[in-house]
């Protein structure tokens, strides 16, 4: 049975070590037949928590930054 792969990669530096290595594991995930999605965060804008407990309510986050694109 498939698994679901997330790769987040968070190197700021372009074909850096870090973006190298999470290609070589993304690869050997496809090829064990899993499904794979690579998200990276270089050029994001994404603040830091709050800590208003908005999203336990809402479930979504009232910070209006690219971690709310990320996570759909």
């Amino acid at each position: 049975m498939a698994k679901k792969v997330l790769i987040i990669t968070t190197s700021l530096r372009n074909n850096s070590n870090s973006d190298k290595l999470a290609e070589s594991f993304a690869n050997g995930a496809l090829e064990a037949g899993n499904d794979v999605e690579t998200v990276s965060l270089k050029g994001k804008t994404i603040a830091f928590c709050r800590g208003c407990f908005a999203c336990a309510n809402t479930g979504r986050c009232v910070i209006n930054d690219d971690a709310n694109e990320i996570t759909e």
